[in-house]
């Protein structure tokens, strides 16, 4: 590794750092803010911020630190050597694969452990008990991991054939790929974590029926999932295209709302639908695709260019440079949220216009944003840098602001 690669990579891990600490320092000085504003704050949503915020800052350092000493350590290459010894593209790709997905599974179990359950319990957010959390973690890596590092073969031997224009033939992949798991998402994937049941034939369902008729999509699915085995906070989406399109509310969101609280969230749901928000963020997703294979093509070019070697491998089309492809996605998916971030926010103002326009019943959207933040312990804003870079909602008191003054047609 030449001395100009090990400078950038200093560099690069000195500015994480000082991101981390300016994001953490705004976030606290937003909660004094907070504090001095209300005297009936509730102290344990402050205390939550305060725990997920250190989880935040953990896991985006371990983000990119864990593929680079998998580079440095010539862990990478150890484990390829094992997986290929004797073996074809196939295998040796299903088996280094497993093998590199496990170790990241194992090596990030401790911090999803105490975000996701400890945290949880900690401030009374959850009702899972810790066979089930053990139960979902698997799920998620058969259902992702796993299915990677069955099918890792395949950009491998592309990048085999084409040093070039890899790129270009992965994200032509990647579209169809895009579009076929938005459609069989909640038809296949979600139904192996949780139980989906119908509630066409309710009242509510009825009434919910009554909303997607006016929005002129009176064929899509309305489903209840029960979410209270897992959590006690509440939410609602709606998510899938054509035949696959479902409303889907949370049995903690119908248990502890309003009829009419629960009109208003399902409408706003409705609105990201008929406002094509689903197929907006498809071919987003897809233009974000080319956009981040051509950068990673050309970084992970210039980092091959700079190790001599010292990862264990000089091309990428060994499986050993899965880590740098990992790594360097990282740092573009990382650098990319302010944009994401920002189209979804201005989605989720046309949603909430869509909600008002529906129901014509601003108190209802006014309450359940309220009792929705109460329950899930959450804070009327955050600051504006945090906002800025990872909200994919306005806050709160934007929100409510919004739902007061927007005229109803």
């Amino acid at each position: 590794m030449d001395i100009i690669l090990k400078r950038v990579i200093i560099i690069f891990f000195v500015l994480l750092l000082l991101f981390i600490s300016t994001m953490i320092f705004s976030e606290y000085r937003n909660i004094e803010k907070l504090k001095e504003e209300d005297n009936d704050i509730n102290l344990k949503a402050i205390e939550l911020r305060k725990d997920r915020l250190r989880v935040w800052a953990i896991r985006l350092f371990l983000n990119f630190l864990i593929p680079l000493l998998f580079l440095v350590s010539n862990l990478s290459q150890k484990i390829n050597k094992f997986a290929s010894e004797g073996k074809g593209l196939i295998i040796s790709g299903i088996l280094y694969g497993f093998i590199f997905f496990a170790l990241i599974f194992l090596i990030n179990l401790p911090l999803n452990f105490y975000s996701s359950y400890y945290i949880n319990h900690k401030y009374g957010l959850s009702n899972q008990t810790i066979w089930r959390w053990l139960e979902l973690n698997i799920k998620g890596f058969l259902t992702g991991d796993l299915i990677i590092a069955l099918f890792l073969w395949v950009p491998y031997y592309i990048i085999s054939r084409e040093a070039r224009t890899w790129w270009i033939s992965l994200g032509l992949i990647a579209v169809p790929i895009i579009i076929f798991m938005v459609f069989i998402s909640p038809v296949i994937i979600d139904p192996i974590f949780n139980d989906y049941t119908s509630i066409e034939d309710e009242k509510l369902g009825i009434e919910i029926s009554g909303l997607l008729g006016k929005a002129g999509i009176e064929d899509a699915n309305i489903y209840r999932v029960d979410k209270s085995k897992d959590t006690k906070t509440m939410n609602a989406y709606m998510t899938g295209i054509s035949k696959s399109k479902r409303i889907v509310l949370w049995d903690t969101t119908i248990d502890n709302l309003e009829e009419d609280e629960v009109l208003s969230i399902t409408a706003h749901e409705i609105g990201h639908y008929i406002k094509g928000h689903i197929w907006k963020s498809i071919l987003f997703s897809i233009a974000g695709v080319f956009i981040l294979l051509f950068l990673v093509y050309i970084s992970s070019k210039w980092m091959l260019r700079h190790s001599y070697g010292s990862f264990g491998f000089r091309n990428l089309s060994s499986y050993a440079s899965l880590p740098l492809l990992l790594l360097i996605l990282n740092l573009y998916l990382f650098l990319a949220n302010p944009i994401s971030n920002n189209i979804s926010r201005k989605m989720e103002v046309e949603a909430d216009e869509v909600e008002i326009s529906l129901t014509g019943n601003r108190d209802s959207a006014v309450s359940a944003m309220k009792k929705l933040s109460k329950t899930n312990l959450g804070l009327k804003r955050r600051s504006k840098l945090y906002e800025w870079f990872y909200s994919t909602h306005p806050n709160l008191e934007d929100r409510i602001e919004f739902y007061e003054k927007h005229p109803i047609d």
